[in-house]
């Protein structure tokens, strides 16, 4: 039975008792009330909703037009004139892969007052991948004019080469110099001699080995061993042979920090006639660590070295420090090394040396320094120095009392001075460029001697370079030199005067492969003696052409 069902059910009893309630309570007034009904109720009402009906749709893409439409377009014609007419645009060329071809091969001959013949050539491989080499000649000689015997030659060749493997790079050379002058510093009025007498030719023989790897990046690895053989003698059987060795290493161990080592080796024989062989041996061994960070540079390392068995341990310091980036830069170093006087080192500065008086010491030079550099603007740089520079046991040239026209060597203990060095560049291009530099020392202290012999207390150089349409190149080269103290035979001592020297130069280019030059040197015609007794040449000039392929 449901709900409605027994709702209209119990309306109906309901109904029903009350009307029969409503007919006892008319027929019998005056009876008792009638008693309260109860309602049952057997369940209650809930009602619920129908099912709702769901539309199932389903969408579609309407159909592709795949008619083409037809379009028209109207451009009305701009009849305009100009007076201007644009040229056509053209693609610009592209440029050769392969590199220009270079002259490898020159040949330089000129002639000049004093008899001077001048020969230069130079030959090499050009471009190579694998290995390249070259062959180098000069030759040059003078006969003097106002003082007899002032002759001298130079003969230079030297042949090298690289070979280059991916790993490794090979570099070798043979040399052999020449080099003749006469013992011109003699009264001439009161004394002569034959060419034979007063001829000294220095002979010297190099060869050299050294090796270098390839790293592929700035981290790896890097080493750089060198040998070299050097044979030196004289006119006056004076003979010493030199073995060097150096085996540099490097290693980057962080971003900003580098490692190195580097043994250095330098066993020198010197003899003379018969008599005892000398030895002058120096090693030693640079270990030090490189900083290098943006603004701020820092060298830090030690040099133990033994000098003829002696153990020296030698400080090596240099900072930089930008105060202004790149246009002030501060620099100071503490550094202290050796220069070996060997025979053909000290033949090299003075030709005129007799010999070695004996056993040798080696100098020992210390210098403590300070000073700016930087650039200014785009042209100009400069560098500037103050240094306290001593010098151990250096040597000093001066006049042979027996023999004035020859020079011996005197040890002097301890010499100091104050350095003042001063440079100032400007380059501009290819085009223009000039320097000038300065130094000047103010010895203020020596042990053993009276004076510096044949040490100039200032030298300077102005150098100026021009260019005129990549053809006519002009130089010019201003030197100027202090006077320097000598000794006499009977113990007093004189000073030479300073000088002034100018030389200059130019080269023109013909063609590709030909052209002129010509150098033009002591236009002040000054006879300055940078050793007493021996003035130099006066004015002279040499020129001629310049061959290229």
């Amino acid at each position: 039975m449901n709900i409605q069902a027994i709702y209209n059910k119990r309306t109906f009893i309901i109904s029903a008792l009350g009307l029969t309630g409503m007919l006892f309570a008319q027929t019998a007034t005056a009876q008792e009330v009638l008693k309260q009904e109860t309602i049952d109720i057997i369940s209650t009402n809930q009602p619920k909703l129908r099912d709702a009906y769901k539309l199932n749709l389903t969408a579609s893409l309407p159909g592709i037009d795949t008619t083409r439409p037809s379009m028209k377009y109207e451009i009305p014609a701009l009849n305009l004139n100009f007076m201007y007419q644009a040229m056509p645009l053209k693609p610009l060329a592209l440029g050769k892969d392969s590199l220009s071809y270079l002259q490898n091969n020159f040949v330089k001959l000129g002639y000049g007052n004093y008899k001077t013949p001048y020969v230069q050539a130079g030959f090499g491989s050009g471009r190579q991948d694998m290995y390249n080499y070259g062959l180098y000649v000069n030759y040059t000689g003078s006969k003097g004019k106002e003082i007899p015997d002032q002759d001298y030659s130079n003969l230079n060749v030297l042949a090298a080469g690289t070979y280059l493997l991916p790993k490794f790079r090979f570099d070798g050379s043979i040399g052999y110099d020449r080099n003749t002058v006469h013992y011109y510093g003699y009264g001439h009025d009161t004394a002569s001699y034959k060419k034979k007498d007063i001829e000294q030719t220095f002979n010297q023989l190099t060869a050299s080995v050294g090796m270098q790897n390839r790293p592929q990046n700035d981290w790896a690895f890097t080493f750089q061993p060198k040998v070299k053989f050097i044979l030196f003698n004289d006119s006056y059987k004076r003979t010493e042979n030199t073995f060097q060795l150096n085996v540099p290493v490097r290693k980057q161990v962080f971003e900003d920090i580098y490692i190195k080592v580097e043994g250095v080796f330098d066993l020198s024989t010197y003899k003379e006639d018969n008599n005892r062989a000398i030895n002058n041996n120096i090693a030693s061994i640079h270990p030090a660590v490189d900083i290098m960070k943006p603004g701020f540079v820092l060298h830090a390392g030690v040099n133990p070295t033994w000098s003829n068995g002696e153990f020296y341990l030698l400080p090596d310091i240099v900072n930089e420090s930008h105060l202004i980036r790149k246009k002030l830069i501060l620099s100071s170093g503490w550094i202290s090394y050796f220069e070996k006087n060997s025979y053909r080192n000290l033949a090299n500065k003075n030709p005129f040396l007799a010999g070695l008086p004996g056993e040798m010491m080696n100098t020992r030079v210390e210098e403590k320094y300070t000073g700016i550099k930087g650039t200014l603007g785009s042209h100009f740089n400069y560098n500037t120095k103050f240094a306290s520079v001593t010098w151990y046991n250096m040597p000093l040239f001066v006049n042979d009392s027996a023999d004035t026209k020859k020079f011996t060597t005197r040890n002097e203990a301890q010499l100091r001075a104050f350095q003042l060095h001063g440079e100032v560049g400007y380059i501009e291009e290819e085009k223009f460029q000039a320097r000038v530099s300065f130094d000047w020392y103010n010895y203020n202290k020596q042990e053993t001697e009276v004076q510096p012999w044949h040490l100039p207390a200032f030298q300077g150089d102005l150098f100026a370079q021009y260019t005129i349409a990549k053809k006519l190149h002009l130089n010019a080269d201003l030197f100027a030199l202090s006077g320097s103290y000598y000794l006499l035979p009977n113990k007093d001592f004189g000073k030479t005067k300073g000088a002034w020297d100018l030389n200059a130069g130019a080269s023109c280019d013909i063609s590709k492969n030909f052209g002129l030059w010509v150098n033009a040197n002591n236009l002040f015609n000054t006879h300055y003696q940078r050793y007493y007794l021996y003035p130099t040449y006066g004015f002279n000039i040499v020129g001629g052409v310049m061959i290229k392929f």
